[in-house]
Parts: C-alpha cells; sequence; structure tokens
C-alpha cells in the first residue's frame, strides 16, 4: 500500500470538515448570549430548514442539481457535471430577525467568531422549521396566520431565499461558509430529532447557546444532554497492484459504485471495524489498514472515518444481499468506465469521492 498520500491536502478538500471560526466554546454558557449578540453590527445569521440552508434568491441555479439527495438510497446522488458556480449563505443581520430568534420555542444557535477579520464576525444559525407556540384559535383574525401574524417569519423567508441542501452546498461553497452550514444543520437535526429526555421523558431545552440540551423534568434540571454521533468507517481497499475495490448495494441504482462503508458497533475499535466490514461486504480479509481523515455526515448524525486498506488477497464474494456486485479497478479501467458513464461515482460532498479520487491522483469526471 502505497505510504505517499498527501492528509493535510486531502482533509482540504472535504467540503464537511471545514472549521475556519473559533468555536469560542468559553462563551456558550453566557447568560443571554444570543440576545447580546442579535445586538451586534457584526453579528451575521443564516437560516436552516430541515437540512438545508438559505441562499440569496436564484443563486441556487449554480448548485449542481444532480446533487438533490432526499429519499435517495443511494445517496449521495452523484453529479451530472462538476460544480461551476460558487454559493454564499444568505445572511442576516440581528435588527432583521431578532423578533423570531427571541420568541419562545425558537432555535439559536451560535456557531462560533471568525477572528481572520478586523472586525472579528461572530455567527449565529436560525432554525425555521421550529414550531411556534400553541395560539388560541379564538384569538385569531381571519386575515392572521395561526401564530398570531399575518405573515410568520418563516413563510416570509422561505419566499425570500433560495433553499438548498447542504450535499448541494458545500461542494460549491467557501471553506467558511460550509463548515458554518455543516455545523447548523448538524444541531438543527439534532434538536429536531430529541426532543424529549430519553431518561425520563420529559420535554427538553436547548441550553450553552444551541449545543446542549436541558430537561425540564421535575428534580431533573440539572441533566444537560449533549449531541450523540454514529461513528462509521468507510474504506478504500487496495491490492498488491494497487487497484481499488468498488462495489455497488443493492439499494443503489445498477452503476453506482463506492467504496466499504458501515457503523462502527458497540465496543468496537475503528481498524476491527474496517476489517469485519470489509469481510462480510465483500468477502475480503485486511492487513494494513492507514486513517486518511474524516468529515461529518450530519444525516442526521454521522461522522465518517475514512480508511485506506490493503487486501490479503484479491477474490471478491459478495452475497447479493446487501452488496449486488463488487469489482477490482485499474487507474485507467476506472477513468474509462466513469468517462463512458457506465459507473456512477458518489457526490462530491461524500468523503468517498475524495477518497477514490485520492487514489486516483486527479479529478474523475462523470461522462
Amino acid at each position: 500500500m502505497k505510504a505517499d498520500l498527501d492528509d493535510a491536502a486531502f482533509m482540504a478538500s472535504l467540503p464537511l470538515a471545514q472549521s475556519v471560526v473559533d468555536y469560542d466554546v468559553e462563551r456558550r454558557g453566557e447568560e443571554g448570549l444570543i440576545e447580546r449578540l442579535l445586538g451586534e453590527a457584526e453579528t451575521r445569521i443564516l437560516l436552516v430548514n430541515g437540512g438545508m440552508v438559505a441562499v440569496p434568491r436564484h443563486a441556487g441555479d449554480a448548485a449542481p442539481g444532480a446533487l438533490f439527495c432526499f429519499n435517495d438510497p443511494a445517496a449521495p446522488r452523484p453529479d451530472a457535471t462538476v460544480p461551476e458556480g460558487s454559493l454564499s449563505l444568505a445572511l442576516l443581520t440581528g435588527a432583521e430577525v431578532r423578533d423570531e430568534a427571541l420568541r419562545p420555542g425558537a432555535l439559536a444557535i451560535y456557531l462560533g467568531v471568525d477572528r481572520t477579520t478586523d472586525p472579528a464576525v461572530p455567527y449565529l444559525a436560525l432554525d425555521i422549521a421550529r414550531p411556534a407556540p400553541a395560539v388560541n384559535a379564538a384569538n385569531v383574525s381571519a386575515d392572521q396566520g395561526i401564530d398570531g401574524s399575518s405573515d410568520s417569519f418563516a413563510a416570509r423567508a422561505l419566499r425570500a431565499f433560495d433553499w438548498v441542501e447542504l450535499r448541494e452546498f458545500a461542494p460549491c461553497a467557501s471553506a467558511l461558509e460550509s463548515g458554518l452550514a455543516t455545523t447548523a444543520v448538524a444541531l438543527a437535526a439534532w434538536h429536531a430529532n430529541q426532543r424529549f429526555c430519553p431518561a425520563c421523558g420529559a420535554p427538553v431545552r436547548p441550553v450553552l447557546a444551541g449545543w446542549a440540551q436541558a430537561c425540564t423534568g421535575r428534580g431533573e434540571e440539572r441533566r444537560l444532554l449533549f449531541p450523540r454521533i454514529e461513528p462509521a468507517v468507510i474504506t478504500a481497499i487496495v491490492d498488491d497492484d494497487d487497484r481499488i475495490l468498488l462495489q455497488n448495494n443493492a439499494a443503489w441504482r445498477r452503476g453506482f459504485f463506492s467504496v466499504s462503508a458501515g457503523f462502527v458497533e458497540a465496543g468496537e475499535s475503528l481498524e476491527h471495524a474496517v476489517r469485519r466490514e470489509a469481510r462480510e461486504e465483500v468477502g475480503v480479509e485486511i492487513d494494513e489498514v492507514r486513517y486518511l481523515g474524516s468529515q461529518s455526515w450530519p444525516f442526521p448524525a454521522s461522522i465518517m472515518l475514512g480508511f485506506r486498506a490493503h487486501a490479503v488477497g484479491t477474490e471478491a464474494r459478495v452475497d447479493h444481499e446487501e452488496v449486488a456486485s463488487a469489482r477490482w479497478f485499474t487507474r485507467a479501467e476506472l477513468a474509462s468506465a466513469v468517462a463512458a458513464g457506465e459507473l456512477e461515482l458518489p457526490g462530491r460532498a461524500s468523503i468517498a469521492r475524495h477518497m477514490i479520487e485520492q487514489w486516483y491522483g486527479g479529478s474523475l469526471e462523470q461522462g
């Protein structure tokens, strides 16, 4: 297995692994932090809605449409073309979102501060999908929405901006904004999926500037809950001839190929998970295992831990239940299959695509 891998360049290429801002962890517990930040002229706020982020109107046309990933068993979908345009977040001021961010039930998250600028810029995320408190219908006039206003903040935001799924946005965005969007989507998804304390069933409320939850159960106010992350290993398997092994899973479209991947089981080391998944999925034994890097995969709560591993033998055996087929590729064979449209690769937001291209030594253009 070749050892001349540029780990720094690999990590820099991963769209969902970028962290430019200072998380400013020590401030998260400050009383009234969100309200104070909303009052600062430098603060900028991005909007999140169910895994999507707001971008300026019509800017979404620059995103590669084939990356839209909802309800796709083979997600991330492959690119139709390499992204050509760039995307930027629609960033609002504190004055524009203050009322919504401070209303009961709202979720505003302090993402951190960008200290590379002068003055430094604090960033917040606001989840517009959070439901408003219940309103007595008898007190709502015929021309008002159920939230008591004639036009809710969420409704206005949905009209005012384009909404782009994170896997569309990240490959087209700067490292700063890709990192902000990834963190915002990950935390918003956690809050949306965990509304009650797993220990006692009482409702929870956001604390620590959105990075934790507090149980509201009687006598349980001191219980803090933090996001649970589901680790998954993903492995580029190579042989003595430096060929790569790619597989087509039964749930995927025919022609869609990627590398071996699976969740880490309880009590298991990452290295053991790499070897177990290779054995279970393609019947290949692994000896040498080398860590490459990782990136968040908040769909809804994973982190992908990338490895390159060396196969002891070259006979691949699939079960035809989870994995439909597997094949070894030389660089020339893979480039030819991709260019001819015979083989689809994972999308550019995925770590799998970058692992394959790192092995290949450059970009692979879909035919």
